[in-house]
């Protein structure tokens, strides 16, 4: 049983880890067009490892991945390798609001795909419901005035929604036996060795690091990413997960909050419609267990990742 000290210490954890997940757009705005998108990718993926490997070794968290976990193991990191340039792109060319509601609401839809069809669960009439409300939420936000201005970056949202959600959701082959924080690593590692030729194939402009605003703002960006994966870990410890990943959604009003305050970015009718509809959506599954008086030890809802 959890105490309530521990519990209200996991929900603030928690909580300013959202608050970091939130805040990825915002750094990937400030960077700008001064980096390819393929090479930051692989230059983000460096440093994190970088900022990982020393606490991985402290803490003896590596282990040899058995070989008939090499193809599930194969299906996550295709999945991790495809999450990074199109949400880059995607910030860089639409408000950070709606990447973040189109982002979440596909996350949702393809978490209960890759759970359905790959993992053999079940979907209840209330994960079916959210699924429902999820297509509805995003079709309302994806209305003609909005692609008139920024078709390809709220599509590239969309498809990194779709890569995290199978991104988190495959995970669930490889958790029970393996750490998160070994499978991360992994996944960054790969992105690493993936988007590193595919930038010098594209003829990239490999920018020598130097002290200005924009190498301090990618730093930054990989230092949050490190920092808010370790914090929802630390916090998912000490509460119970159905309410740790409400807590979770509140990442997506941040994101809303700071396009507005920092980048001075509005939100159409439509949008506000749409986003409460997904993030209805991605709450209801978890409220209904709460409501039942039950327990979990993760979250029904996936929890973002890196």
């Amino acid at each position: 049983m959890k105490s309530h000290r521990p519990s209200v210490l996991g929900y603030s954890i928690i909580l300013v880890s959202t608050v970091l997940f939130g805040s990825y757009g915002v750094w990937a705005k400030l960077m700008g067009p001064i980096f390819s998108p393929f090479y930051q990718a692989w230059v983000r993926s460096l440093i994190i490892i970088a900022i990982m490997l020393p606490f991985m070794i402290a803490g003896k968290s590596f282990r040899k991945i058995e070989r008939q976990d090499w193809r599930p193991l194969g299906l996550y990191v295709a999945f991790c390798v495809c999450t990074q340039v199109p949400l880059y792109y995607a910030y860089n060319h639409a408000p950070l609001g709606t990447v973040n509601l189109i982002f979440y609401s596909m996350f949702v839809i393809a978490a209960y795909a890759v759970g359905r069809f790959y993992l053999g669960e079940t979907i209840t009439k209330v994960k079916l419901l959210s699924m429902l409300m999820a297509f509805v939420g995003l079709a309302i936000t994806f209305d003609v005035s909005v692609l008139s201005f920024a078709p390809l970056g709220l599509a590239l949202a969309a498809f990194n929604g779709v890569a995290s959600g199978g991104e988190v959701s495959s995970s669930k082959k490889l958790s029970d036996k393996y750490s998160p924080a070994l499978l991360a690593f992994w996944g960054w590692v790969f992105t690493f060795l993936v988007h590193l030729p595919i930038s010098l194939l594209m003829h990239e402009k490999q920018a020598v690091p130097q002290f200005d605003r924009a190498w301090l703002w990618l730093v930054v960006y990989s230092m949050v990413n490190a920092a808010a994966f370790w914090l929802v870990l630390m916090g998912y410890k000490y509460v119970d997960a159905s309410i740790g990943s409400l807590i979770g959604l509140i990442e997506v009003i941040i994101a809303v909050f700071f396009g507005a305050l920092i980048f001075h970015q509005s939100l159409t009718g439509g949008v506000y419609v749409g986003g409460v509809m997904i993030l209805g959506a991605a709450m209801l599954p978890d409220l209904m267990h709460i409501a039942q008086h039950r327990h979990s030890d993760y979250p029904i809802e996936p929890v973002r990742e890196l």
